[in-house]
């Protein structure tokens, strides 16, 4: 069986592919804790009357959502990142006169 290692640009592409995906797996997430938080919401707006509220669960979901958030500017941070390390890499050397 054969060793192979990925290319320069094949890791790169892989990586991005990657946080990529994860980024696009936390934004599901957020809108999922978003949406449980609405119904929850919307919940207590009808008959108070007849609505016994055993738990509240919203301050759960907030505190998840704020964590993806940071999570998901976490990612979006490290691809930027890696883009702009890439772009430095690529961009030509300029010679500063009298140096």
């Amino acid at each position: 069986m054969q060793n192979v290692t990925p290319s320069g640009e094949e890791s790169f592409g892989a990586i991005v592919s990657d946080l990529i995906s994860l980024v696009a797996h936390v934004q599901a997430s957020i809108h999922l804790i978003e949406g449980a938080i609405a119904r929850e919401t919307s919940l207590g707006d009808g008959d108070a009357g007849n609505v016994i509220v055993l738990d509240d669960v919203t301050p759960q979901y907030l505190k998840a959502g704020h964590a993806l958030h940071a999570c998901s500017a976490n990612l979006e941070t490290a691809l930027n990142s890696l883009f702009e390390t890439r772009a430095a890499a690529h961009r030509p050397l300029r010679l500063v006169a009298g140096r």
